[in-house]
């Protein structure tokens, strides 16, 4: 016989083939846990509509157009790739959702066209969608916002901004990237 401390500094005893046992199961717990991203099956099976992002630019910065539609495809193409990985949702095809898109031809940002993600999205099949946009304040202040939205109740679910410093690649990747975990904690309650 054995005998076990616990934390109460009481002894409790038991035989070591019971004590394997659990051993075995423990490790076993952990190394799937580890091994396997913990998400629901729901959430998993839910078709996600990533429109791409778009921009409010207040800056007066020449020639930024250009790179801010580069940045805006980067960070699009990131999220719903890094969503899909996560298992968070199952991502309808960017190029898919980019035709779409274009095709619309909207003449307005997607995040004022009065209620056209639910148009677009249902044309993709898709359960939810998700719009964003990145206000620039100035080159040192951005935030990007984003919303989820449900297509068959047509309700918010998720609307939230992430603050950020630098007009550069890293910064909005990071931003992506924090958006992206936070995403999969919210969807995991």
């Amino acid at each position: 016989m054995s005998t076990l401390k616990c934390y109460r500094f009481r002894s409790i005893e038991y035989s070591s083939v019971p004590a394997m046992l659990v051993v075995a199961v423990s490790v076993l717990l952990i190394t799937a846990s580890i091994v396997m991203p913990v998400t629901t099956l729901a959430a998993q099976s839910e078709r996600l509509v990533v429109l791409p992002f778009e921009i409010v630019d207040n800056t007066p910065v020449p020639g930024g157009r250009e790179r801010n539609e580069q940045m805006l495809d980067k960070i699009t193409g990131f999220i719903g790739q890094h969503i899909n990985q996560a298992g968070i949702f199952d991502v309808v095809s960017q190029t898919e959702v980019n035709n779409l898109v274009k095709t619309a031809q909207l003449g307005t940002y997607i995040h004022t066209c009065n209620r056209c993600e639910y148009d677009l999205a249902k044309q993709l099949d898709g359960d939810k969608v998700m719009i964003g946009w990145i206000y620039k304040m100035s080159v040192l202040i951005l935030t990007m916002h984003i919303e989820i939205k449900d297509i068959a109740t047509e309700e918010t679910l998720i609307s939230k901004a992430y603050d950020f410093r630098g007009d550069n690649e890293k910064a909005w990747l990071r931003a992506a990237k924090y958006m992206v975990r936070d995403l999969g904690e919210m969807m995991k309650q």
